[in-house]
């Protein structure tokens, strides 16, 4: 049966080939490591940092004069979504945005 390893052996050698001058064919062949393997790890390394790059990220505002808005909430990303609330979700709104990380 095939051994198993988990992220901290991964993330070891992912480490030391892009510190080596080798490819990754070359790099596995050297370790003894499955290219296939290799390739599946690397794609999880690039997922999660293209995922912690795209995170949300929260800014303080003020809230100036409901009746400007025509008592509605509206909040825009820069990424284009957009959400709209009636005022009186105001206190909802915050209690939500309180438990986010």
């Amino acid at each position: 049966m095939a051994r198993r390893h988990g992220p901290v052996y991964w993330q070891k050698h992912l480490e030391a080939w892009s510190q080596s001058d080798l490819t990754q064919e070359a790099y596995c062949a050297q370790n003894g490591l499955s290219p296939k393997s290799f390739y599946r790890w690397r794609r999880k390394e690039k997922d999660a940092l293209a995922a912690a790059k795209s995170s949300l990220t929260l800014v303080p505002v003020s809230i100036v004069g409901a009746a400007a808005t025509g008592n509605v909430i509206r909040l825009h990303s820069p990424g284009g979504w957009r959400i709209e609330l009636p005022v009186g979700h105001a206190p909802w709104l915050a209690d939500v945005l309180r438990y986010l990380p």
